[in-house]
């Protein structure tokens, strides 16, 4: 009697390899077809899939389960953030493989310190050109936050907000939105109409949210699709005595 079984690895090799062990047949000249090769993504990061053989089993090794690659080989469970005793685990220790590769890839020299509370966790990159992993207008730092944040949370069944830090670059950027909003917001209130801030991420349209929480004279609003939207901050209407009509004398 024959059948067919499935296994995976990084590599085909590796999917022979354990297909191998747990039939216990010769590596030599097993009979094998290749399903996908797999792929290895974006930095290895982002896109990877395993590659996976199928083989030709015959008698008893036909009753033997498939053979699955275990925790911290290809995927990792998911856990709590754990950062607090020195030693990572869960989405903080996958978020920082990942950007230690994404990091290495573009400048020499980087070390990543990571830092998490309850379900935001905070890297941050030292050594390195700064100006390189920042890019102009921050473009390329985005663009790490958004893989690794992709990647943190690709088997996280709640979702776990991270931000990444060069050179105390988003310490500088928040200064720089919130006094942004305070001009943008003072340009409203003397017009006496809308005036927009365009092209924000989600990250930076809540910073200047926040710095016009307590502004009583104007609200602001995120217009458009996509990741990147327009914030307007409008004037809100205020009633006076000429809205009221004429007033009756006393």
């Amino acid at each position: 009697m024959t059948s067919e079984m499935l296994f995976e690895g990084k590599k085909v090799e590796q999917a022979i390899q354990r297909a191998c062990q747990q039939l216990d047949i010769n590596e030599e000249n097993p009979k094998y077809e290749v399903v996908t090769r797999g792929s290895t993504g974006i930095f290895g990061l982002v896109g990877t899939r395993k590659a996976q053989i199928k083989v030709i089993v015959q008698g008893n090794q036909a009753d033997r389960e498939p053979y699955h690659l275990g925790p911290g080989f290809e995927t990792t469970n998911i856990g709590q953030i754990g950062v607090s005793t020195g030693t990572l685990s869960g989405p903080a220790r996958i978020g920082q493989e990942a950007l230690e590769k994404i990091a290495a890839g573009i400048t020499n020299g980087t070390s990543v310190i990571t830092r998490g509370e309850g379900k935001r966790i905070t890297y941050k990159i030292e050594g390195g050109r700064a100006g390189v992993l920042i890019g102009k207008r921050g473009q390329t730092l985005e663009a790490i936050q958004y893989l690794v944040e992709k990647v943190v949370n690709r088997n996280s069944q709640k979702r776990v907000r991270i931000s990444i830090d060069v050179g105390g670059y988003l310490a500088k950027k928040r200064q720089n939105l919130e006094n942004l909003a305070e001009k943008t917001a003072q340009k409203a209130k003397k017009n006496g109409k809308p005036a927009t801030i365009g092209q924000l991420n989600a990250h930076d349209r809540r910073i200047v949210h926040l710095a016009l929480k307590e502004d009583i004279d104007v609200t602001t609003k995120s217009v458009g699709h996509g990741y990147l939207r327009k914030l307007v901050v409008m004037p809100k209407k205020r009633r006076n005595n000429l809205n009221r009509g004429p007033q009756r004398p006393a």
